[in-house]
């Protein structure tokens, strides 16, 4: 099959998880990454890639880059989309899909208008436990499924950064929700609706209670409804309050039931990971490379990649609808 060649939008923390985890890419490569710091340029220089671009409309010049990796802030995500799609390189593109409905649906004009493919990087859906639970719905496992809570509370933009010294410098796009969007629950909350939405079908209500702690546009503090025509109703609860980190998926269903935390993990979790590390170089369980194998798979073979484009704009829907009808809490 085809080498597939890949560029990169954006080379921020995202950016440089998806270089690392490409290393191990079957049938594809990073050619080519494209930011407007000097920093991150250099950067991507020490890593390998060959070619380096501090604006990415000249990487999309190039005609042998067949797809990109879009890694940038929300305000830059239909921008950059739309050009990409323009210049005929598929695409796959971090969460959530833009900053708003209106902004997504001109996404996947310009996708379907020049025949590209887009990816939504949406990368719960790869985890191995997750898309196990998935499956086990899908067979009637749970049996009829009566309560669905997931759970994403993180230090937010506070959070400390695996690539940083010193204290954490918050760009302050993060905070205007003009250029962000959402707080919470479009930035932590957003994978977790994708999931229900994925577990589940559509969703026929949505709605939101929001806290606002730090006193800033955006809320920190989230708790999502949502009920689904075929389903249970389920809660997603998001954060960026929090020095700690947790993570977790219950699904309570009339034959069984299950809690799964899935950070901090446990220490034996935690070891067996280094040791693969150490010894094998890559955990082929990593969700971002499951998800760039699935990426890279679908160009290969003319396929449509999973999350879509179509599926991002569901859950943008969903996601516009529970701020509509949100409250605000004390």
């Amino acid at each position: 099959m085809k080498q597939i060649s890949l560029g990169i939008i954006g080379f921020g923390i995202e950016g440089k998880v998806m270089l690392r985890n490409s290393l191990w890419l079957k049938g594809a490569r990073i050619d080519a990454v494209a930011d407007l710091s000097e920093k991150a340029r250099s950067a991507a220089k020490k890593s390998g890639v060959k070619k380096v671009y501090g604006k990415y409309e000249d990487l999309l010049k190039d005609d042998k880059i067949d797809g990109v990796i879009i890694s940038l802030p929300n305000f830059l995500h239909q921008e950059a989309a739309v050009k990409s799609a323009e210049a005929g390189k598929h695409i796959l593109l971090e969460k959530p899909l833009a900053r708003n409905v209106e902004e997504g649906e001109r996404i996947l004009s310009a996708v379907k208008k020049n025949g590209v493919k887009l990816m939504i990087g949406y990368d719960m859906r790869f985890d191995p436990v997750l898309s196990g639970i998935h499956d086990k719905i899908a067979d009637g496992f749970f049996g009829e499924v009566q309560i669905a809570e997931a759970t994403n509370i993180t230090g937010g933009p506070f959070a400390p950064r695996s690539d940083s010294i010193g204290p954490v410098r918050v760009p302050s796009w993060w905070f205007d929700k003009e250029l962000a969007g959402g707080g919470a629950l479009l930035d932590l909350g957003s994978h977790l609706v994708d999931l229900f939405i994925w577990y589940f079908g559509e969703v026929a209500s949505a709605s939101c209670f929001l806290k606002y702690m730090y006193r800033t546009d955006l809320e920190d503090v989230a708790t999502c409804i949502l009920k689904f025509n075929n389903g249970p109703v389920a809660t997603v609860k998001a954060g960026w309050f929090s020095k700690g980190f947790i993570e977790s998926l219950q699904i309570c269903g009339t034959a069984k039931n299950t809690l799964i935390q899935l950070a901090p993990e446990n220490t034996s979790s935690i070891i067996w990971k280094g040791i693969v590390r150490k010894f094998i170089g890559r955990n082929k369980n990593s969700a971002y490379y499951l998800e760039l194998q699935h990426f890279v798979n679908c160009l290969q073979k003319d396929e449509q990649p999973q999350p879509s484009g179509e599926e991002g704009l569901r859950s943008l829907q969903a996601i516009s609808s529970a701020y509509r009808n949100a409250q605000t809490v004390m």
